[in-house]
C-alpha cells in the first residue's frame, strides 16, 4: 500500500488528479480505476477536476509527458468517454458496489437498500424494547438480566459497532451480562434488516465479509485495477480492515491523508488505521508545498506542528513534515490575550470585544463576508454574538449545536408532548417556554421557578394551573384541542403562528436566528408530513440524537461563526480562533472500550462502571481525546489563507487549554508585546465593559391606527365536518388494553363503517354474498383471519338488530327514501359538510335518522351534529323532519327534542347570527 502524507493546503486533490493522468497514460483504463473519498461533494468535485484535466490534455497538449505516443492519446480519448460512469464515490458507495457484484454469494439481495444511522438506531431501540417486554417472562433465557439501566450502555455500544467486528466482555460479570443482552438485541436487529436492507455499519461488516470469500473477492479484483483513497486519516477500523484485505488480495492501493487533521473520533474514525498503513506500507514523498498559506502563516504552522510533534501531542514527527510557502504574500498573524484576577467566564466577554475590535480594524482589504471565527465549543458562541452585535458587525452562524436540540425546537416538541400528556418534563418545559407566560398580574410575564414547581408537585397539576394561572391553562387547552382536530403539520403551524400569548404568536418571541430554525422545521416536514402526532414526536426525538443534524445555516452576509469541526475542508482570507483558553472537558461515557486483535478479528473489550477494566479503559479514551484536541488546534489554525487571529483568556495569568501551546511557543500572556506589519502580540488587562450610553431620542411619531391590527383566527376551518367537531369536544378514549380483552384501535371504526355501508345499500345479514362483499372492504385489510371473523360476527348481529327494528320502531315501507344523504351548511366563515345516514318520508311525515354502533347511549354527544343536519334540511327543503338516534346494539330509537338541538347549535354559531327556519 502506497501512503502519502499531505498537510493542509498542499494540493492533495491536485496530486490525485495528476495520479489519474499518470495511470491513464500508463494504459490503465479509467473504468478500472476507483477513486474513493469521504463525502459525495468531494467525490463530485474530484470527478469534475479529473474530467477537466483529461480535456486539457486532449485540447491544449498540456502535461505532454503523459502523452508520449498516439496510443496514450487514444487512452485519454477513451477516458473522456468513460468519465461519467467512472467509479468516483464515497467509501460506502464503493463498498456497496463491491457487494452488488457478489451479493448472492453473501446471501444478500443485489438490490439491497441503505438506511440512515438514526433509522438503524430506531430499529435497534425497538428490538430492545421488545426484549424488555419478553424478558419479564420467568421462562425467558434473559429473565432477571434485563433492566432500564442497560438502555444507555446498549445504545452507546451499538453506536460504536464500526470500531470492531466483535465485542468481548472485560473481566466482570456485569460486562458478560451486558454483552449477552446486546448480542440478543443485535441478532433481532439483523433479522429485521434481512437480506435487502443495510445501515452504514452493517454495510462495512458485509464488505469485510466479502474479502474473506474467495469467489466474491475475485469478482472485485477482475473489475478494479487500482484503488485511490483520499482522506484516509478519517477511516474507521472496519473500513481500514476492508482496504487492508483488498491490498493483501493483490489490489494496488494508494492512500493520501493527513494524520494531523484526524478529528472525527466521535464518528468512530481512528487515526491509528492511517498510522499502521504508514508504518507497514510503502511511503510516497509527502506533499510539502503550501498553496494556501501566506508566508507568515507557513512559519507559524511549521512552528506549531514542530512543537506538537516533538512533545507527542497529537501526532509524530513523521506525520508533520515542514512545508514551504508558494505564495509571495507576507500575510499577518495576531495573538491577543486577556488577563485578570477573574473567572474565565468574565474574561471571555472582554476577549470577544477585543476580537470584534480587531475585525473592525482589519476590514477594508478584507470584507466581513471573507472572515470566519472558529470556536472549539458552541458554548463560546454567545460571547461572540454579544460582542459583534455591540460593535455593529454583521455575522452569520453557519453551524451550531445539533439543530434538533435547539431550544426553540425543543420548546415546540414539549408543547406538542404536553398536549398529549400534560405532566412531567414536557409540562415543565412548556411552562418555562414563552407558552407559559401569564397575564394574571398585569402585562405578559413568565412563571417563576417556585410557581412551576408548585404546579408540578400538585396532586392535580392542571387543576392548580387552572386555579392560579387560567390564561396559561386556557392556552394549553387550545393546543390540546387543535392537536385532536388538525393534522400534525397543521398543529405545528398553529403552535408557531397562532396568537396564543396575549395576542402574540410564539414566532414573535424568537430572535431572527431562531425564527429561521422553526421555519426550517416546517419545510423539513412539509414534503412527507407524519400521519399522526405521535409519529411527528418520535421523529423529532430520534433526530435530536443525531450528532450530524447541524443547525440550519443562517441567511445573510457577514463574519461567519462556526465550530472547528464544521470548518474542516474550508478556508477564508481571514480566520480568527476564539477562546483558546477553554479546556478540553471529557464527557463521561456509560461504558468504555479497550482495543485488541485476536485470530485476525478486530475486537474491542467492553467495561461497565465498577468493573476492573473500567478506569483503565477510561484513561485510554481520555488520552486519545486529548491528542485529538491538539489536532483540532492545527485544523483551526490552517483554515486561514492570509491573516490568522488567535485570542485567549488567562485567569490569574495561567493559560489553559490550547493557550498552553501558545505559551510554550513564546506567544503567551507573559511574553513582551510585539508589533510589526506581519506579526502582532498583545496582552489586554481586564477592564469591565463600559456602561451603555443611552442617547436621547426624539419623540416617536404616532403609529398608524392599523399597526396593531391583527387578523384573528376563525374558530373553525373553512370546510369542516360535524363528526370532526365531535372528536374535538369529546374526552379522548383511554388506550385499550388487549390483555384485558379490550378491542385494539381500529376495530370499532371498522364495525361502524361496515354497518353503515350495509344499511345504506339495503343489504341483508342473511345474504352470504352481501356479507362476503362487506368482508372484502378495504377497512378489513389490517386485520388477521381471527379478527375478521369476530368483526363480521358483530357486524351481522348489528344488522340483524336493524332488520328487527324495521316495520316496528322504524317505519317500513317508505314513500321516499334517501340513504347516505350529503348536506352542506354555511355558518359564518365555515361550511359544515356531512352525511345524514337516512332521510325518508312516510306519508306526510319526514324522518332524519343517525345510526350508532356505540357501546353506550349518550345522545348529548351528537346534539351539535344533528342540529347541523336539521338546520341544513330545513333551509334546503323547507321541511320539519323528526330527528332520531338509532342505537343498534340496544335496539333502541331515541327521539330528540328539536329545541335542544337548536340550543346545542348555538355553540358553533357566529356571534350575532341566528338560525333561519
Amino acid at each position: 500500500m502506497k501512503v502519502r502524507v499531505a498537510s493542509a493546503g498542499t494540493g492533495k486533490t491536485a496530486s490525485l488528479v495528476l495520479r489519474y493522468l499518470e495511470l491513464i497514460a500508463s494504459g490503465t483504463p479509467l473504468r478500472r480505476i476507483v477513486g474513493v473519498t469521504f463525502t459525495r461533494k468531494a467525490a463530485d468535485e474530484l470527478r469534475v477536476r479529473v474530467a477537466a484535466a483529461i480535456e486539457e490534455v486532449l485540447q491544449t497538449g498540456r502535461h505532454l509527458s503523459f502523452v508520449a505516443s498516439g496510443g496514450s492519446r487514444a487512452a485519454f480519448q477513451e477516458a473522456a468517454r468513460e468519465i461519467a460512469g467512472a467509479t468516483l464515490s464515497t467509501i460506502h458507495g464503493f463498498m456497496a458496489q463491491c457487494l452488488r457484484l457478489a451479493a448472492p454469494l453473501l446471501h444478500l439481495d443485489p438490490d439491497f437498500s441503505m438506511l440512515g444511522d438514526w433509522e438503524a438506531q430506531a430499529i435497534f431501540e425497538e428490538e430492545w424494547q421488545t426484549l424488555r417486554y419478553l424478558a419479564q417472562d420467568p421462562h425467558h433465557p434473559l429473565f432477571g438480566l434485563v433492566s432500564d439501566e442497560l438502555t444507555e450502555p446498549l445504545l452507546h455500544l451499538f453506536s460504536r459497532r464500526s470500531l470492531a467486528e466483535v465485542f468481548e466482555p472485560a473481566a466482570g460479570e456485569a460486562n458478560q451480562h451486558l454483552l449477552q443482552v446486546y448480542q440478543t438485541v443485535y441478532a433481532a436487529y439483523e433479522a429485521r434488516l434481512g437480506a435487502n436492507l443495510l445501515s452504514p455499519s452493517e454495510l462495512e461488516r458485509k464488505a469485510l465479509e466479502l474479502t474473506r470469500h474467495p469467489r466474491a473477492l475475485k469478482r472485485v479484483r477482475e473489475r478494479v485495477k487500482v484503488l485511490l483513497v483520499d482522506e484516509y486519516q478519517d477511516v474507521n477500523p472496519l473500513q481500514g480492515a476492508f482496504f487492508a484485505a483488498l491490498e493483501r488480495a493483490g489490489l494496488p492501493i494508494e492512500i493520501v491523508g493527513d494524520p494531523k487533521q484526524s478529528i472525527y473520533a466521535f464518528r468512530n474514525a481512528d487515526v491509528s488505521v492511517f498510522r499502521k498503513a504508514l508504518r507497514e506500507g510503502e511511503p510516497d514523498p509527502p506533499l510539502t508545498h503550501s498553496y494556501r498559506h501566506s508566508r507568515v502563516l507557513v512559519r507559524f504552522l511549521n512552528g506549531l506542528t514542530r512543537y506538537l510533534a516533538k512533545e507527542g501531542l497529537g501526532f509524530g514527527l513523521e506525520e508533520a513534515p515542514p512545508v514551504e510557502g508558494v505564495r509571495p504574500e507576507q500575510g499577518r498573524l495576531e495573538v491577543h490575550w486577556v488577563v485578570g484576577e477573574l473567572p474565565l467566564e468574565e474574561l471571555r466577554k472582554q476577549e470577544a470585544r477585543v476580537l470584534a475590535g480587531r475585525l473592525a480594524a482589519l476590514r477594508g482589504p478584507i470584507e466581513y463576508s471573507q472572515m470566519a471565527v472558529l470556536v472549539r465549543s458552541y458554548n463560546s458562541v454567545h460571547f461572540l454574538e454579544e460582542a459583534l452585535a455591540e460593535a455593529q458587525i454583521p455575522y452569520v452562524l453557519l453551524q451550531g449545536r445539533g439543530y434538533y436540540e435547539r431550544q426553540e425546537v425543543r420548546d415546540l416538541y414539549h408543547a406538542l408532548r404536553a398536549a398529549l400528556d400534560p405532566r412531567g418534563l414536557s409540562l415543565a418545559v412548556f411552562l418555562r417556554s414563552p407558552f407559559g407566560q401569564h397575564t394574571e398580574t398585569g402585562p405578559l410575564k413568565p412563571l417563576e421557578l417556585p410557581q412551576i414547581e408548585g404546579v408540578l408537585q400538585a396532586d392535580d397539576p392542571l387543576g392548580r394551573l387552572a386555579q392560579h394561572w387560567p390564561s396559561v391553562y386556557e392556552r394549553l387547552r387550545q393546543i390540546q384541542a387543535q392537536a385532536r382536530l388538525m393534522a400534525p403539520l397543521e398543529v405545528l403551524k398553529f403552535l408557531i403562528r397562532a396568537p396564543l400569548m396575549d395576542g402574540r404568536p410564539y414566532h414573535d418571541f424568537l430572535e431572527p436566528r431562531a425564527r429561521e430554525n422553526v421555519d426550517a422545521l416546517l419545510f423539513y416536514f412539509a414534503p412527507r408530513p407524519p400521519q399522526n402526532l405521535e409519529g411527528l414526536l418520535e421523529r423529532l426525538e430520534l433526530l435530536s440524537r443525531q450528532a450530524d443534524a447541524g443547525d440550519v445555516p443562517q441567511s445573510g452576509e457577514g463574519v461567519q461563526i462556526l465550530t472547528v469541526h464544521r470548518a474542516k475542508g474550508l478556508e477564508w482570507p481571514l480566520v480568527a480562533v476564539f477562546d483558546l483558553g477553554r479546556k478540553h472537558v471529557h464527557q463521561a461515557q456509560p461504558l468504555y472500550l479497550g482495543q485488541g486483535r485476536e485470530e485476525g478479528l478486530l475486537k474491542q473489550w467492553v467495561a461497565l462502571p465498577e468493573t476492573p477494566a473500567f478506569e483503565g479503559f477510561k484513561e485510554q479514551i481520555k488520552r486519545l481525546e486529548e491528542e485529538e484536541s491538539y489536532r483540532l488546534l492545527y485544523v483551526a489554525a490552517s483554515r486561514a489563507r492570509d491573516t490568522l487571529l488567535l485570542t485567549a483568556s488567562a485567569s490569574h495569568g495561567q493559560p489553559e487549554g490550547w493557550g498552553k501551546v501558545l505559551e510554550a511557543m513564546n506567544l503567551g500572556p507573559a511574553s513582551p508585546p510585539y508589533h510589526r506589519p506581519d506579526f502582532h502580540l498583545q496582552t489586554w488587562p481586564y477592564r469591565p465593559a463600559p456602561p451603555v450610553r443611552v442617547l436621547s431620542q426624539p419623540e416617536p411619531s404616532q403609529p398608524s391606527p392599523w399597526v396593531d391590527a391583527r387578523f384573528e383566527p376563525e374558530p373553525f376551518p373553512p370546510l369542516f365536518s360535524p363528526s370532526a367537531y365531535k372528536r374535538l369536544e369529546a374526552e379522548p378514549l383511554p388506550l385499550p388494553d388487549p390483555e384485558e380483552g379490550e378491542a385494539v384501535p381500529g376495530r370499532a371504526r371498522a364495525i361502524g363503517t361496515l354497518v353503515h355501508y350495509a344499511i345504506g345499500q339495503n343489504w341483508s345479514p342473511d345474504n352470504p354474498q352481501h356479507l362476503a362483499n362487506l368482508e372484502a372492504q378495504e377497512v378489513m385489510f389490517p386485520f388477521g383471519p381471527d379478527e375478521r371473523k369476530g368483526i363480521m360476527a358483530e357486524v351481522q348481529a348489528l344488522l340483524e338488530h336493524y332488520q328487527e327494528l324495521l316495520g316496528r320502531a322504524l317505519p317500513w315501507p317508505r314513500d321516499e327514501d334517501y340513504p347516505e344523504f350529503a348536506v352542506a351548511l354555511p355558518l359564518g366563515s365555515t361550511v359544515w359538510q356531512g352525511v345524514i345516514d337516512r332521510l325518508y318520508r312516510v306519508g306526510q311525515q319526514w324522518y332524519l335518522e343517525d345510526y350508532k354502533t356505540d357501546q353506550e347511549m349518550r345522545p348529548e354527544q351528537y346534539f351539535v351534529q344533528l342540529g347541523i343536519y336539521l338546520t341544513a334540511i330545513r333551509q334546503a327543503w323547507q321541511i320539519e323532519p323528526e330527528v332520531r338516534l338509532v342505537y343498534l346494539r340496544f335496539g333502541w330509537v331515541e327521539r330528540l327534542d328539536k329545541a335542544i338541538l337548536e340550543a346545542a347549535l348555538g355553540e358553533i354559531m357566529p356571534k350575532g347570527e341566528g338560525l333561519r327556519r
